[in-house]
């Protein structure tokens, strides 16, 4: 849609939206005339989330979104019904006991309610007193206290009020928090700002302690219940033995070691005492005819090597006493059982080549025995050092196992350590903050009543009326325009209906300007009656140049107004010396028939014999206007083809074409009926009229469609009811 044609419809409507706007700043002038006179006090609340000079208990990062929240909650909490409604108890506890000097006076209207007639003064302050010193709200159920809520509303310092009236909100990127109120008396803006403050910080210490202490209590048990869990897992530790087990294990290896030196040890004395063994009963066996002249000396070898294995079995029996780890004592074993080797296998080799005469048989017989003897003990050492060592082999494999068991104690030990410490913490945060509060609430400005009432702004508030009214009216008017699908100007016409535009016929009002005046009354130079004149001589002048006598007036729905440009055409043609008949073929609504009062005479019409000016001479009727005649019909729910016969007027229109210089026809609505397609065979040419107050639906344009095939016997349009203002667009 055009930007002109919107501006356009919104300077035909001027009227409306300027009496709208106007309207609207009257009424808002009458709605302020009597404005009370507002005063205004501000409270403001430090909230201490934001300042760095507070105690901190611990380092915390500033973060700027949990600051948002707190402010909220904060905010929230001052405009609580608790709050708000302790408040209204404090307000209405004051003018009770001070009824010299109340804050607010009821109007009349409200003085003559039950509710204040009747009230006990005295039972009143006595519930409000309570309920404000317990921190408790009235309830509706009780019928007593439902009365004081009422008397609440009369002086309306009930919830809902002090609600919408007060304003609390946070002091961009500060740390305060303001409280605003605003009311005809100062002295009580500023005692309901600064009272809400109190009520608010009694409420929040309140709220706070009982919380506190229920944290703490809670946290304390938490704390006593994890150190219980904590010294059970020590004790199951300590239960188990020492935690160190690689250092166990480390002493047991050590342990085996030495043992399974000592085992060499034996083995190499038994191999060596066997061998001697066996040399001795050789020798035995060989010496049983030789002297004993070395018994002397073997005797002496004797003691020496029992005296040796005396001292290699002292020690070794001292090593193992003190628990087989003191390095010192192995080595004197180690050093006595060297020295027993030595001289036992100096005396082996000595055995098989001593001839000396004093080794007797006996001598032999002894070093037998002695043999035997260390052939046993060592037997019995060996078999002591391989028991000892698996003795020790099975303790490594439970040193192990005690190993991963006290790692896995250990473990849970330290798992319930951090759990018993993160408990604590959180403890000692609690009672910290008990003594040193986090949130640090002081009020720093206190309110004060106001010495000038507030701008009443009656002025912006009236622009603003008329300036919303006046944009809604526009607003309104563009809407209307845009759902309004009719064509409205011969631009649209041409883009929507592709139609040949034959001429442009603006709205006009004939009933209060009459059609003859139009064209004669030199005084009409309104811009419309001109424009109506001038238009009809354009569609004028086209019908004279297009050689064509007959032509048939029909539109695509009634109402397009075909009838009067009917007659405004006759006239126009009669004005310009031209003879025009009219002949009434629309049956369904015969208008012109009762306009022009003609002769309803075109259905029973029938010249068998031929028609002449004399033979139709009855049938014709005058009009009003000069060389304008019209032949009626009676009109009826039919088409021309049932109602007109054989030989009937319209077949010898081309006679009457010698008579006349015009011969004008009005068919039905091509839409709805069939009249109009049956006329056209008597016909030169069709013009049809389509109204700029009407739309394009798909009927239309299959009737749009079947003007185009009529292969140039359809003349074109006429736009009819056309807004002077939207021709030349």
């Amino acid at each position: 849609m055009d930007l002109i044609y919107l501006f356009k419809s919104l300077l035909r409507r001027k009227w409306l939206i300027i009496i709208s706007t106007l309207m609207a700043v009257l009424a808002a002038f009458m709605l302020t005339l009597h404005q009370e006179k507002l005063y205004k006090s501000v409270a403001q609340l430090a909230t201490g989330y934001t300042m760095n000079d507070q105690v901190k208990l611990k380092d915390e990062s500033f973060n700027v979104y949990e600051i948002d929240v707190k402010f909220n909650n904060a905010v929230e909490a001052i405009k609580s019904p608790r709050v708000l409604g302790l408040t209204g108890y404090n307000l209405m506890l004051h003018d009770l006991e001070n009824p010299d000097k109340p804050f607010r006076v009821p109007s009349e209207e409200d003085r003559k309610s039950p509710i204040y007639r009747k009230l006990n003064r005295q039972k009143a302050i006595e519930i409000l007193t309570k309920k404000y010193n317990e921190e408790q709200l009235l309830s509706s159920y009780d019928p007593e206290e439902r009365k004081i809520l009422e008397l609440l509303n009369i002086y309306r310092y009930d919830l809902e009020t002090l609600r919408y009236v007060l304003y609390v909100g946070r002091v961009q990127r500060t740390d305060f928090i303001d409280i605003q109120y605003r009311s005809v008396n100062p002295e009580l803006s500023a005692y309901i700002v600064n009272q809400v403050v109190a009520e608010f910080m009694r409420n929040y210490e309140s709220s706070r302690n009982q919380q506190t202490v229920q944290n703490i209590e809670t946290l304390k048990k938490l704390v006593d219940q994890k150190r219980e869990e904590l010294d059970l897992k020590i004790g199951n530790i300590k239960t188990m033995g020492t935690l160190d087990a690689t250092v166990e294990s480390s002493s047991t290896l050590e342990q085996i070691s030495n043992f399974e030196s000592r085992l060499a040890d034996e083995k190499a004395i038994l191999t060596s005492a066997q061998l001697a063994l066996q040399q001795v009963t050789q020798r035995l066996s060989e010496m049983e005819s030789t002297s004993t002249q070395n018994a002397a000396a073997t005797n002496s070898s004797n003691s020496e090597l029992a005296t040796l294995r005396e001292k290699m079995n002292d020690a070794s029996n001292e090593y193992q006493s003190k628990g087989g780890n003191d390095p010192d004592l192995y080595n004197k074993y180690k050093k006595a059982r060297n020295d027993y080797s030595a001289k036992l296998m100096a005396m082996a080799s000595a055995a098989p080549t001593a001839t000396s005469p004093g080794t007797t048989k006996a001598d032999l017989q002894q070093k037998k025995s002695d043999l035997d003897l260390q052939v046993r003990s060592a037997q019995q050492n060996i078999v002591a050092y391989e028991q000892k060592i698996r003795q020790l082999n099975s303790s490594m494999g439970a040193t192990a196992s005690r190993g991963a068991n006290n790692l896995a104690l250990q473990k849970e030990v330290e798992l319930a350590q951090q759990e018993y410490e993160s408990i604590k913490s959180r403890y000692d945060a609690a009672v910290n903050n008990k003594i040193a509060p986090m949130d640090n609430f002081h009020q720093i400005l206190y309110g004060q009543p106001a010495v000038e009432p507030e701008p009443s702004k009656r002025l912006i508030i009236i622009a603003m009326a008329g300036m919303a009214v006046a944009v809604f009216c526009c607003i309104l008017i563009i809407f209307l325009e845009y759902i309004d699908v009719s064509i409205k100007t011969p631009t649209q016409f041409l883009r929507v209906l592709e139609l040949k535009l034959l001429g442009v016929v603006n709205r006009i009002n004939l009933k209060k300007t009459p059609l003859e005046d139009i064209f004669t009354d030199p005084s009409l130079k309104q811009l419309d009656t001109a424009a109506f004149r001038e238009l009809l001589r354009k569609l004028r002048f086209e019908m004279e140049h297009s050689g064509k006598k007959i032509f048939l007036l029909t539109s695509a729905k009634p109402g397009e107004g075909k009838s009067t440009i009917v007659k405004a055409l006759a006239y126009s043609l009669s004005l310009s010396h031209k003879k025009v008949l009219i002949i009434d073929t629309q049956f369904p609504h015969n208008t012109l028939t009762q306009e022009f009062e003609a002769k309803p005479v075109l259905e029973s019409f029938n010249a068998a014999g031929g028609v002449n000016a004399e033979s139709i001479a009855d049938l014709i009727s005058p009009t009003t206007m000069p060389n304008v005649f019209i032949i009626g019909c009676e009109g009826g729910e039919y088409t021309p083809a049932e109602i007109l016969k054989p030989g009937n007027l319209l077949e010898h229109l081309g006679t009457l074409t010698s008579e006349y210089d015009y011969i004008l026809l009005e068919g039905a609505a091509l839409n709805d009926r069939a009249d109009s397609k049956e006329l056209m065979q008597y016909a030169d040419t069709i013009i049809t009229v389509v109204s700029a107050r009407s739309g394009v639906n798909q009927t239309d344009r299959e009737t749009i469609s079947f003007l185009h095939s009529l292969n140039g016997k359809f003349s074109g349009a006429v736009l009819n009811f056309v807004e002077p203002e939207n021709i030349d667009l």
